[in-house]
């Protein structure tokens, strides 16, 4: 990139993302209703943030930032809400949605399953039924046919290691299964096969399709480098978490582009005993490197991970989208730092020739973050849950001021400004 340029090409796209549980509300039909109702979950979704009523005002507030492309979620569950019935209600409503985007210059990235599955899905088996990637193929054609000539770019799944980890290993989401690594990897392999299928389908109705999977991508790291077991079980780590799933997803040629969601670095160190033993435990204390700092969620702010993750996903040789970076804090100046600071890192993948396209902020709006309820803010605009009304932070104008100018001189300068008034 040329000195005095723009620090983003022309055609990159900047936008934020959301998901359907995450904002809409009354996500009925869904697995992840069911457990709420059932108090098997800490916190209820209930109207969220009433997006599915209120989606081109948000948009309007997206557009209004600049921002060229938006990331959202179609629910399966409202479409599907029992095998084999597709409400048509719904289906309409995610026409409106696209129709929405489109009107208001903002590039449809869809996501065709984030996290929830439909009740009676989830009912016979999930993942691990034996018709698991039919009924995934059956409702991807089911969009396909209703959305798919205003649709380019389509993300079959979202974090496959991220749901499975929760829902098997740790076993605080649906379906609730604790220390089931033999469950987590047969329905890992299952996603990457229904995204392979989704693939297909896709390129099939759609000759213009680029489908792609959204991929946690992790830093991994050894605490101490000249340690043979901290490399040991932060290679282990790393082959589990990102080199075999994306292997996977990108098996005969089925990953246009890869979108990958960076928040953090895992430094591990490992220890004799338990599952340690073999992927290592997580280091909280102080890095030999120099202080930490870290989000409410109690992840480690490092933005140069972002860089590190791009150039090693470049090897693949597709093109690559950040589909979700973002900071859950109350502090406002920080999050502006962490903004600055990943567009920064982003920037040095792009002038080392990484073909990057594109970079969402999670979120749009606070939302519901899952088991952690209504608490953490991830917003570029805050959510009233009594009024749900937004309000714009500090971010937006700076995130605004980047995705007009391209710079990242001009949303330093602005940052200052705001700082200083």
């Amino acid at each position: 990139m040329s000195t005095g340029g723009p620090d983003f090409p022309e055609d990159f796209l900047f936008g934020a993302a959301t998901s359907a549980h995450q904002v809409e509300g009354n996500n009925r039909h869904s697995d992840w209703w069911e457990a709420e109702m059932a108090g098997r979950l800490p916190h209820r979704s209930g109207a969220a943030c009433r997006h599915f009523e209120l989606f081109a005002q948000d948009f309007d507030l997206a557009a209004g930032l600049g921002h060229g492309a938006h990331r959202f979620s179609v629910e399966w569950a409202r479409l599907e809400p029992e095998p084999g019935r597709i409400d048509s209600d719904a289906l309409d409503h995610y026409r409106r949605v696209v129709t929405a985007l489109r009107a208001r210059g903002l590039e449809p990235f869809l996501t065709l399953q984030h996290f929830t599955l439909p009740a009676w899905f989830a009912r016979a088996g999930g993942w691990l039924g034996p018709d698991a990637v039919r009924h995934f193929t059956r409702y991807v054609e089911v969009v396909a046919e209703a959305l798919g000539a205003q649709v380019t770019y389509w993300i079959t799944v979202n974090e496959p290691t991220v749901w499975t980890k929760w829902a098997y290993v740790k076993g605080a989401w649906p379906p609730f299964y604790r220390g089931r690594w033999d469950l987590a990897a047969r329905a890992l392999a299952a996603m990457l096969a229904a995204h392979r299928a989704a693939h297909g389908v896709l390129h099939r109705r759609l000759p213009h399709a680029r489908v792609g999977l959204a991929h946690s991508a992790p830093h991994v790291m050894p605490r101490t480098p000249a340690t043979v077991l901290d490399r040991a079980v932060a290679r282990l780590r790393d082959l589990l978490l990102n080199r075999l799933p994306v292997a996977g997803a990108a098996r005969g040629g089925a990953l246009d582009w890869l979108g990958l969601n960076y928040y953090t670095r895992a430094l591990v160190c490992w220890r004799p005993h338990g599952t340690a033993l073999l992927l290592g435990a997580d280091w909280s204390g102080e890095d030999p490197a120099g202080p930490r700092r870290f989000s409410d969620m109690g992840w480690e702010i490092w933005p140069r991970g972002l860089e590190l993750v791009l150039r090693r996903f470049a090897r693949l040789g597709v093109p690559l989208v950040v589909t979700e970076n973002g900071l859950a804090t109350r502090d406002e100046a920080l999050r502006v730092r962490f903004l600055l600071d990943h567009l920064a890192a982003l920037r040095r993948a792009l002038e080392a020739d990484v073909e990057v396209r594109g970079y969402f902020w999670w979120s749009l709006l606070d939302n519901y973050e899952w088991a952690e309820g209504f608490a953490p803010r991830f917003g570029l605009f805050e959510t009233d849950y009594a009024t749900y009304a937004r309000r714009p932070r500090p971010i937006a104008a700076v995130y605004g001021e980047i995705c007009r100018s391209r710079s990242l001189a001009a949303g330093e300068a602005l940052a200052r400004r705001i700082s200083a008034s």
